[in-house]
């Protein structure tokens, strides 16, 4: 089977497409982050040209995305019509009556998958609640930090010990009255031993201290800020890919419907594949069969692999397509798996 050109073309112009608008997404949401929690932070002052300069890329990569995403539309709509001229005979073979399964709603079943893809919209707000969390978290650990400089009590200290350890924050060791505490140094101040710093202590808890200088913010919750911050930033451009890919999926199957067939998960067995996106092998009726790779998803395929050649049902056409089997690894019922094609339909090689 042998795709014409003009498809192969839009078939990569379409992953072009889909690179840029990913790269626009990630890049806004990366500085969308880091710009909101500067202008929240108390203390934080912006340099001469930052806050204009990162208004600029903010502008520039939302215009990025936003027209990555049209131009993947349009992708989209023209790879699928020339898909639909050939039939889909690249990756389907044709629709007859033993596709049909009395026990299984194939409608229902892409009613299913659409349902499936609402759900993943929804996840993205989860995502995006998490890195929200992150830069708060940060927010208040700065304003406690501010709050402690504005009400502290102010005493004379002396730097006893520098340290710069290979991991982890530089700190410095301080002595104030008969206490002595380790601040954290992030102010780009170039101590020396035996200098006079200015302590704020809180009056209630002596030992809670900062410098004038330094905020002394708790490393270990400033840490957990800023991995549940990159968190939900790398989460939301997945979640939102996941997202479109079903809600891709979905129509696919609704114009292609459902091909029989017998497939073999071959999780852990393909050298090279990660053992959540594992390779299918599919070998339809009529003799022809394709390669199929799981998308990375909570509907993997590698908790099947302990079914070899299963009787399932193929749907979609090229990155867009699902395979339904009969029932879950959980829980009983029809169970979808997101998956794309790595090659075109051939004579199979896969021995019954």
């Amino acid at each position: 089977m042998v795709l014409d050109d003009p498809v192969r073309g839009l078939a990569k112009r379409r992953t072009v497409w889909l690179a840029v608008t990913v790269i626009g997404v990630t890049v806004f949401l990366f500085f969308a982050a880091g710009t909101t929690y500067s202008l929240l932070a108390p203390d934080y002052v912006f340099e001469d040209g930052e806050l204009p300069g990162e208004a600029a890329i903010l502008a520039c990569s939302l215009v990025l995305a936003a027209f990555g995403g049209h131009r993947l539309r349009v992708a989209d709509r023209r790879l699928g019509t020339a898909a639909s001229e050939h039939g889909f005979g690249a990756w389907l073979p044709p629709s007859d009556a033993a596709d049909r399964d009395r026990r299984i709603d194939f409608a229902a079943e892409t009613v299913r998958v659409r349902r499936i893809a609402r759900r993943a919209a929804a996840l993205t707000l989860v995502w995006a609640a998490l890195a929200g969390s992150g830069v708060t978290g940060m927010v208040l650990l700065d304003e406690a930090a501010a709050d402690l400089l504005a009400t502290g009590a102010r005493v004379d200290g002396v730097v006893l010990d520098i340290h710069d350890p290979a991991r982890g924050a530089p700190s410095m060791r301080v002595r104030y009255g008969t206490r002595t505490a380790e601040i954290v140094r992030d102010s780009g101040h170039d101590y020396h031993v035996g200098e006079v710093v200015t302590v704020v202590q809180d009056r209630a808890d002596p030992e809670h201290v900062r410098t004038t200088e330094e905020k002394n913010e708790n490393q270990v919750l400033f840490g957990l800020c800023v991995v549940v911050l990159l968190i939900g930033v790398a989460g939301v451009p997945f979640a939102v890919g996941t997202a479109l890919g079903w809600r891709r999926r979905a129509r696919a199957v609704a114009v292609t419907g459902w091909r029989v067939a017998t497939v073999h998960v071959m999780a852990g067995l393909s050298p090279g594949r990660s053992r959540y996106t594992p390779d299918l092998r599919v070998r339809y009726r009529e003799g022809t069969g394709i390669v199929l790779r799981a998308a990375l998803s909570t509907h993997g395929a590698k908790a099947m692999a302990s079914h070899p050649d299963r009787r399932a049902w193929i749907g979609g056409w090229g990155k867009e397509m699902v395979v339904l089997f009969p029932h879950g690894p959980r829980r009983p019922g029809p169970y979808a798996v997101p998956v794309y094609a790595t090659a075109l339909r051939g004579v199979s090689r896969f021995r019954r």
